[in-house]
C-alpha cells in the first residue's frame, strides 16, 4: 500500500506517515515516521515453538528491540520491556495457546518521541498482522521545561533542556491509561495536566489507524 500521512499541528504533534506491508516476509509490518523519527516493525505468528515455550493458557510473545548501532544496551532491553507489557494487555493471547508471536522493532532514526513511535508502530504492525485484539492503543510523548510548560511530541532540543520526559500508552475503547512511563522532577499538577493532554492528543493518533486501515482495506479490497 502507499504511504498516509496526516497533520497534527493543532496538537503540535509532528506529521506521521505509514506504510504497511513494508516487509515482505513478514505476517505484519509497517514503518513509521513522527515528524524526522523514524522506526519500522515486524510481527510474525502465530508460530510453533519449543514446548518448553509454550503456555497452555496463551500465546507466548517475545519482543525484540534492535537499535541503530546494532549493540544491544540496558535501555534496549527497557524499550522491549515496555512494549511487550503493553503489547500482552492488548493481544487475545488465549485465542492463540501454545503459540508464539514475536515482534521485531528496528531503529531507523531517533530524534525525539522514539519509544512513542515504537509502541505506536507497534501496533500498526499487529493490526497488518491481523491478530485479534481487546483494543489498539496509542503513546503519546511530552515534556516539562523549566518553567513548567508543557511541550507534546518535543524535539531533542526541547528534551536536552527538559526537567522530566514522559510518555504515556492509551487503549482505544476508553482512553485509559494502559502504561505510563516518567523521567525527571514534576508535580502532582504537572503531571496530571501532561497526563490529559496527552490522552486528548491520543485521539489523533486513533484517528490515524482508522485512516490506515482503511486505505489499506480499500487497497486490498
Amino acid at each position: 500500500m502507499g504511504a498516509e500521512t496526516t497533520d497534527l499541528k493543532d496538537f503540535n504533534l509532528r506529521p506521521m506517515k505509514c506504510e504497511c506491508n513494508f516487509l515482505s516476509k513478514s505476517d505484519g509490518s509497517a514503518i513509521l515516521s513522527q515528524g524526522p523519527t523514524v522506526a519500522l516493525v515486524s510481527v510474525n505468528g502465530p508460530l510453533d515453538i519449543k514446548m518448553t515455550s509454550q503456555s497452555i493458557e496463551k500465546a507466548t510473545l517475545e519482543v525484540l528491540f534492535s537499535s541503530k548501532s546494532g549493540k544491544p544496551s540496558v535501555e534496549d532491553r527497557y524499550k522491549e520491556h515496555v512494549i511487550r507489557q503493553t503489547c500482552e494487555t492488548a493481544i487475545l493471547g488465549s485465542l492463540y495457546p501454545r503459540s508464539g508471536i514475536t515482534v521485531t522493532i528496528q531503529e531507523l532514526e531517533d530524534y525525539g518521541g522514539f519509544l512513542a513511535c515504537c509502541i505506536n508502530c507497534t501496533c500498526l504492525a499487529l493490526l497488518n498482522a491481523g491478530l485479534a485484539m481487546r483494543h489498539t492503543f496509542a503513546a503519546v510523548s511530552c515534556a516539562i521545561d523549566e518553567h513548567g510548560n508543557i511541550q507534546l511530541d518535543p524535539a531533542p532540543a526541547q528534551l536536552d533542556t527538559a526537567r522530566a520526559n514522559m510518555t504515556f500508552v492509551f487503549d482505544s475503547r476508553e482512553k485509559s491509561l494502559v502504561t505510563g512511563f516518567t523521567d525527571g522532577s514534576f508535580s502532582e499538577s504537572a503531571y496530571n495536566e501532561a497526563l490529559e493532554r496527552c490522552r486528548a492528543a491520543s485521539q489523533l493518533v486513533f484517528d490515524f489507524y482508522k485512516d490506515i486501515v482503511s486505505k489499506y482495506s480499500y487497497v486490498i479490497g
